[in-house]
């Protein structure tokens, strides 16, 4: 697995590659991907500069290994990854009884190299003329959530690096 140990929260510290936590956690991984690509967008949380959380829509594909963050140069919610990395994302809800669940990923956004961005740009849905019309980062895990109603409780299935597979029933 690819994580560091330390805890230091904007640097990838702590943090793994969607293989890693394909790897360390498959039937969670594929049912978290499942509700991550049940709708095109998710929502993604990230922090303006004076510390207040942006919430944004966008597309977040997983393929290649990665969990991929591509977006508008310049946009407000680039703006928040350059100043500060962190970001969570959240699935869109099916319905009010989370059957199968209400997916969480946080992380660390850290910007592709050109190598990455000719991986994401070949594997894209539609053809990209232009890469430098998008600024993409890969995400770098912290931590996973599948929350879901289980016999009238909530079950929460969550996931970390260093914690790995753990389960709340309440």
């Amino acid at each position: 697995m690819n994580s560091d140990a330390s805890g230091d929260a904007g640097t990838t510290a702590g943090t793994v590659t969607w293989t890693d936590f394909e790897q360390a956690a498959g039937d969670l991984a594929q049912r978290v991907r499942s509700r991550m690509e049940s709708h095109r967008h998710v929502v993604m949380g990230t922090l303006r500069p004076d510390g207040s959380p942006r919430l944004s829509g966008m597309e977040a594909p997983i393929r290649s290994g990665h969990l991929w963050l591509a977006m508008t140069p310049g946009s407000l919610k680039a703006q928040d990854l350059h100043h500060d990395p962190r970001f969570a994302l959240h699935s869109a809800l099916d319905s009010e009884h989370l059957p199968a669940g209400d997916a969480r990923i946080s992380g660390v956004a850290v910007a592709a190299d050109s190598a990455q961005q000719a991986e994401f740009v070949a594997g894209h849905h539609h053809p990209i003329e232009d890469p430098s019309l998008m600024e993409l980062f890969v995400a770098r895990i912290r931590r996973v959530a599948l929350v879901r109603v289980a016999d009238d409780a909530l079950l929460i299935e969550g996931w970390t690096p260093s914690a790995g597979l753990v389960q709340v029933k309440q």
